[in-house]
């Protein structure tokens, strides 16, 4: 069963974002880091098959995380929440080789079948 990487640093959320991919859902275990060199320190030591990143994290922002992730697992999928979705966060983010971009106050059920499409979960 898959593991997710859950990255944000409101305790808060990751307890939203913890419930949203509860056991029952198909999702094995979970990862979670209140910022990217945590989230770094982490994922060196687990096989993970998804990422969830919040895009403004303190020290190391959202994007910068992803490149990094993607520099250690090329194939691991990553999405991306943002309170301020736009547009051109969404680009920026696509061409940092995020897989998709959601925004935070939207329902976040879109969210949990994305993932779960990801993973093969069906």
């Amino acid at each position: 069963m898959p593991t997710v990487l859950i990255v944000d640093d409101d305790n808060a959320f990751r307890k939203q974002l913890r419930t949203l991919f509860d056991h029952g859902r198909g999702f094995d275990a979970f990862v979670e880091a209140g910022n990217g060199v945590e989230a770094l320190s982490k994922t060196k030591r687990r096989s993970l098959n998804l990422a969830v990143l919040d895009f403004s994290l303190p020290g190391m922002g959202g994007l910068q995380l992803a490149q990094e992730l993607k520099a250690i697992t090329p194939e691991l999928p990553i999405f991306m929440l943002t309170t301020d979705y736009s547009v051109d966060t969404e680009k920026k983010a696509l061409s940092s080789g995020i897989t998709a971009v959601f925004s935070k106050v939207d329902d976040l059920a879109t969210l949990a079948a994305n993932a779960r499409a990801v993973c093969g979960i069906e």
